[in-house]
């Protein structure tokens, strides 16, 4: 949950960030409403960026740096309460129970709104398929790739991903003695700008990418802006060194075209000649009657272009990364910071009467300690011992998620619980600074962390205390 959260704040956030500098370049050059290269390539970075600053967690992490501090933003997220603060005690910690509640419920959410939108793709292009596989050749100047069905209301062209030799340009059979064959012939022409562009396939890998951005609206308006930059690229294939006169021909056939699908445009996943989205097509006719010439085309543009997603890429992983995983050199100065041979991390919770996060208002007796840290964060074995347990149910109770319970050589038994998962097995000799586990957020728990109890001669006693664990 905690990983899916991550994600879900830094693309959103990323997301908006992307479509802010984009916007920010369309005022300063117009040209760029051509330029599909600039928004598919932002749309990336929404996906990108996250996970490549999610995938830094999972490195071995040789210590905390200061430098990388500054790309942290994990203090103004959590005074916003977009990350619960599991130091806070009293109603404090009724608090972050409630927004850890709010967290899950808006990452399942976030998870069936990408199946869902997945599997309309999936079905999208499916239908997509069965129409061209039904579709009759349209014997249009013996072009055998041109088809005709009348299951669409506009034409479009598909191709197999990574097979462009086997593309298709469907016409819908309400275009038959409608439109006159310059016309249509000019609509091939634009479709098979398409093909040579690789366009269908190119969108394709964008509305993957968009279906795991569904939450954000500037992912949104990112795809939207690709899809009519292709539009307008295409357009100029046909426009190209043609006088007003011809131009003008060719936007009375977009003319005609959205009127023949008069809105009714089903959007499959793939690009049609014409929309419902009349903003859309006048600036497409703008552009046609204008004249205007394809830009950003040379080898420096799409450097300059790769030098500045670079950048953005670096810049924005690092601070996914340091935002996750709440870097420790931000915090050492807390109070509740606590460093052990065990683990480190935030003392949340002390050993003995403390609030109880699933009651509100009352308390409870906490017969240990609690330290927070992000999921993954390695437990080491304070002394030399004997693994007694290592296992997902512990004593029959679910509660304690996963578990392992130390036994060190003189006597004293600790446990570990809430765990992600284990490095050892019950019987097994360890020593000190041996891993035993990594910190989860599994059984009843608000957050990542991990509980610690300690018996001694079978009664509980303070882990703290036996430890040595003390705040700074």
């Amino acid at each position: 949950m905690a990983l899916i959260w991550s994600f879900l704040l830094a693309m959103l956030s990323v997301s908006g960030v992307i479509w802010g500098l984009s916007t920010l370049f369309r005022f300063a050059d117009k040209r760029v409403e051509q330029w599909p290269a600039l928004w598919s390539v932002g749309l990336s970075l929404c996906v990108a960026i996250p996970f490549l600053g999610l995938l830094l967690l999972l490195l071995p992490n040789p210590g905390s740096y200061d430098a990388l501090a500054v790309f942290s933003l994990h203090e103004p997220l959590q005074s916003m309460g977009l990350l619960s603060d599991e130091s806070q005690t009293g109603a404090g910690e009724l608090y972050v129970w409630n927004m850890t509640t709010v967290m899950k419920g808006v990452c399942a959410i976030y998870s069936l709104g990408v199946f869902l939108c997945l599997m309309k793709l999936a079905i999208g292009r499916y239908r997509l398929h069965e129409i061209i596989h039904k579709a009759d050749c349209a014997d249009i100047a013996g072009q055998d790739d041109v088809l005709v069905s009348p299951h669409v209301q506009s034409p479009f062209a598909w191709t197999p991903f990574g097979q462009p030799k086997h593309s298709r340009i469907i016409v819908p059979e309400s275009y038959r003695g409608v439109v006159s064959e310059a016309d249509l012939l000019n609509i091939l022409i634009h479709e098979r700008a398409h093909i040579t562009r690789r366009d269908d396939e190119s969108g394709l890998v964008l509305r993957v990418l968009l279906c795991l951005c569904w939450m954000s609206p500037f992912a949104h308006r990112l795809f939207a802006q690709w899809s009519q930059a292709t539009e307008i690229r295409c357009d100029m294939a046909v426009t190209a060194h043609r006088d007003p006169d011809m131009r003008r021909a060719y936007a009375e056939t977009l003319l005609q075209a959205l009127h023949i699908a008069a809105g009714r445009v089903r959007q499959y996943p793939a690009a049609s000649f014409s929309t419902h989205r009349i903003r859309n097509e006048k600036m497409r006719i703008r552009h046609i009657m204008n004249g205007t010439r394809p830009s950003y085309k040379r080898g420096r543009d799409r450097l300059l272009l790769g030098l500045a997603a670079s950048i953005v890429t670096g810049v924005g992983m690092l601070t996914v990364s340091e935002t996750a995983s709440a870097d420790p050199s931000a915090k050492k100065g807390d109070w509740n910071w606590v460093s052990t041979d065990m683990v480190s991390g935030r003392l949340t919770a002390s050993f003995g009467q403390s609030f109880d996060p699933f009651k509100d208002g009352e308390t409870r007796d906490h017969y240990g300690i609690d330290i927070a840290a992000p999921t993954g964060t390695p437990i080491y074995a304070p002394a030399g011992g004997t693994i007694l347990h290592a296992t997902t149910l512990y004593d029959g109770k679910p509660k304690y998620g996963t578990v392992v319970v130390f036994e060190a050589e003189n006597g004293i038994v600790t446990l570990f619980s809430h765990l992600e998962g284990f490095n050892v097995e019950a019987g097994q000799r360890v020593w000190k600074g041996d891993q035993l586990a990594t910190i989860g957020n599994t059984g009843k728990s608000t957050g990542p962390h991990v509980h610690i109890e300690t018996f001694k001669n079978g009664t509980r006693v303070d882990p703290a205390i036996v430890w040595d664990i003390r705040t700074p």
